[in-house]
């Protein structure tokens, strides 16, 4: 808590330096780092987690919440935090926030759009944080939980998504960019509570060994402006393989000489490159190279590891996983008709005559599609296995 504290204090004092417009005493601040929209009947209920210092400090004679949350409704998002400010006795500085969390309600309701408007607007907000949608529980409810490694949940998100490097994290500008160029629907990352929500929101959570927490579910995908379907994380891997991401996920194949066991072949590195387009009248195959480095981490496969010929068989029953998992993929978006993929990104830059024709319709053309990969794999380590697997 400690760290948390001297983390905290700062970035408050940064925050003061660096904005000279806000011309208030340290001590006339209320911080947040974690900002929650979710659905009302009236517009918007708007959440922030306030970070209580002195609570954090561990020197208050009450034992105060290292935090609280505050939520208020309004029909527009600035109405809804200018009713939080009335509600608390110190200046709301919202520039320090990392982390918006969009309930899955509004999501649905096809409300994102309007968020990430506002933030691309706000002078408040950082354009730069991160988008986040909370799956099965409220925005609000979700800023409840008392992380039982961080301290506040609002560092639990912010640390999970730092951890998945820049292959999973959105911002609005992000998204904005893409809007722009058209030909690539919103993929955002999801969260969601393992364990009992319930106790998760109370301060006995930092006493159990099986606590309520948040973890990372996978992404959530958007055919146009509204959330359509949740992709599990490993099979959000396969996007993430896709645009080049290489954040240590592990592929299980089967093993070459018997399809009943398994190995794991965690990737550490990936070269991912577009290569080209081709059209045949109503169809279109999307071609990538993909280079992948990664180690053997687990086997149950009766093969001899120093043998590079049942090297070359593990590569290739990879290069088969990779192949079925992109098929299931693009039948999914098939099916739901969008492009998280960004494959119409990749037909505006390789095939420009035939984007303009398809831009209209897209990304209904897309049922047309077929991706082709050409694959390396390479087998850096294989740890201490030998024949048999042991």
């Amino acid at each position: 808590m400690k760290y948390l504290y001297m983390l905290f204090m700062l970035l408050s004092v940064a925050a003061v330096f660096l904005a000279p417009l806000d011309k208030h005493e340290l001590n006339e601040l209320s911080f947040s780092f974690a900002m929650g929209v979710d659905h009302a009947e009236d517009g918007y209920e708007v959440s922030l987690q306030l970070i209580n210092p002195a609570a954090v400090a561990g020197k208050s004679q009450v034992p105060n919440s290292p935090y609280v949350v505050y939520k208020a409704t309004g029909k527009t998002i600035d109405t809804a935090l200018e009713r939080i400010s009335v509600n608390i006795s110190r200046y709301n500085y919202l520039k320090q926030i990392e982390v918006i969390l969009l309930g899955e309600a509004i999501a649905r309701d096809g409300k994102a759009k309007d968020v990430y408007d506002y933030i691309l607007h706000s002078a408040q907000i950082p354009s730069d944080a991160n988008l986040v949608i909370a799956r099965d529980v409220s925005a609000s409810e979700l800023l409840k939980i008392y992380s039982p490694i961080e301290g506040f949940s609002a560092f639990e998100i912010e640390n999970i998504l730092q951890k998945l490097g820049r292959d999973i994290p959105v911002t609005a500008t992000e998204i904005k960019v893409d809007e722009i160029k058209e030909g690539k629907d919103i993929a955002m990352p999801f969260i969601k509570v393992e364990g009992d929500l319930k106790s998760g929101k109370e301060r006995g959570n930092f006493e159990t060994t099986s606590p309520g927490h948040i973890a990372y579910g996978g992404l959530a995908l958007f055919k146009e402006d509204k959330l359509s379907v949740f992709l599990d994380y490993r099979d959000a891997a396969i996007i993430t393989i896709l645009q080049g991401g290489e954040s240590g996920f592990s592929i299980e194949a089967s093993c070459p000489k018997d399809e009943n066991n398994l190995f794991t072949f965690r990737v550490f590195g990936n070269l991912a490159r577009e290569r080209r387009v081709e059209t045949y009248e109503d169809r279109y195959i999307f071609h990538y190279n993909l280079r992948l480095s990664g180690d053997i981490s687990q086997m149950k496969c009766n093969v001899n590891l120093e043998d590079p010929d049942d090297i070359e068989l593990l590569e290739k029953e990879i290069e088969k996983t990779i192949q079925n998992h992109v098929q299931d993929l693009l039948a999914l978006v098939q099916e739901n008709e969008m492009d998280p993929l960004g494959l119409g990104l990749f037909m505006r830059e390789k095939n420009p005559e035939t984007w303009k024709k398809l831009k209209p319709d897209w990304p209904a053309p897309i049922k047309n599609a077929e991706i082709e990969l050409k694959t390396n794999i390479k087998v850096q380590n294989i740890g201490h296995y030998k024949k048999g697997g042991g």
